[in-house]
């Protein structure tokens, strides 16, 4: 097996853990629209966002990615967002 073919099959495995990672979060978002939508919260928190960026990029051990984990991270909160209106669009359809 080459290096290559190596590399390849590491981020199918990170893939694989990836996938089950973004289901628990999106459970998650799906529970905290719930509770948002009891007790009439509004979807967007900017001040949290801002916060948890600046969390998980602390969490980085290369620095040389911060740029490029922001963008990802961004991105991963945008679709939560966007998973969030469906639901509350859903749940003021009933």
């Amino acid at each position: 097996m080459t290096l290559l073919d190596e590399k390849r099959l590491e981020i199918n495995d990170i893939d694989t853990q990836l996938v089950q990672l973004f289901e628990q979060r999106m459970h998650a978002v799906e529970s905290i629209i719930q509770y948002k939508l009891e007790n009439q919260l509004p979807i967007l928190d900017t001040g949290r966002e801002e916060q948890n960026i600046l969390r998980t990029k602390a969490l980085l051990q290369d620095a040389c990615l911060s740029d490029y984990f922001e963008s990802w991270y961004r991105y991963t909160m945008q679709v939560s967002k966007e998973y969030q209106k469906e639901i509350k669009e859903k749940h003021n359809q009933k």
